[in-house]
């Protein structure tokens, strides 16, 4: 496993990665923004730890960079303590934070965590089907098609987009501009209704009569994400 660490304070730079080495992690380390961003760009990473202070580009701004390409588990590592910040750091794709001081057999164990929550879903793979199976639901992504105990659910395309984006990562927080860019592939404005309407079509359409099963989590303030089994 391949960790990328953006720490611009050297000390805990290297005690976090001599653990996670020791570990059987392959760290990378990198001091300032502008060359976590070019670093992540030139080579595939399973994880990243972002410390939110940096010089040349904030952590705000190299998970960003992140999230364009990619959807690995971020932690933000940071000495803020406000919910303004953890919130901002989660609205812009990161998965998990710790709070320096940290203890760093609670960093190792999230990295492990987030890394096993990233990887979780059952992804079949065969020369003519690709399905994930979350919950009861069986989604076909050749066919774009949605089973729950072999009936077939009648979503439209942009339904099943939103549903196969968060099924393929169970337990991870996706805000309403990340799905907007994923889904639609264009910037958002802050224009709720969409996106409100078609998630509000495809929560009404998996809902199982009599009984309370939740498929699709609100986070208040954040965005959305699929319950994890």
């Amino acid at each position: 496993m391949k960790i990328l660490l953006v720490e611009d304070d050297k000390n805990i730079s290297e005690m976090v990665c001599d653990y996670l080495e020791g570990e059987s992690y392959e760290v990378i380390q990198v001091y300032d923004g502008n060359e976590a961003i070019d670093k992540f760009g030139k080579d595939k990473y399973d994880a990243a730890l972002v410390d939110l202070m940096l010089p040349s580009s904030s952590g705000l701004e190299v998970i960003k960079a992140i999230r364009a390409t990619s959807m690995i588990p971020i932690i933000i590592i940071t000495a803020k303590d406000s919910d303004i910040d953890k919130a901002m750091g989660l609205n812009l794709g990161a998965d998990d934070y710790v709070t320096k001081p940290f203890s760093i057999i609670e960093l190792s164990a999230r990295i492990k965590a987030n890394i096993r929550r990233a990887t979780k879903y059952n992804h079949i793979e065969t020369e003519k089907n690709s399905i994930i199976l979350i919950k009861d639901l069986e989604i076909n992504i050749t066919q774009y098609q949605v089973k729950r105990n072999e009936e077939l659910l009648n979503l439209t395309h942009t339904e099943f987009e939103i549903l196969k984006l968060l099924a393929s990562n169970p337990g991870r927080a996706f805000s309403k501009e990340q799905l907007y860019n994923l889904i639609w592939k264009e910037p958002y404005y802050g224009n709720e209704s969409v996106l409100n309407t078609h998630m509000n079509r495809l929560r009404s359409k998996l809902r199982r009569e009599k009984e309370d099963t939740e498929y699709i989590k609100t986070l208040w303030g954040i965005g959305y994400k699929m319950e994890e089994d």
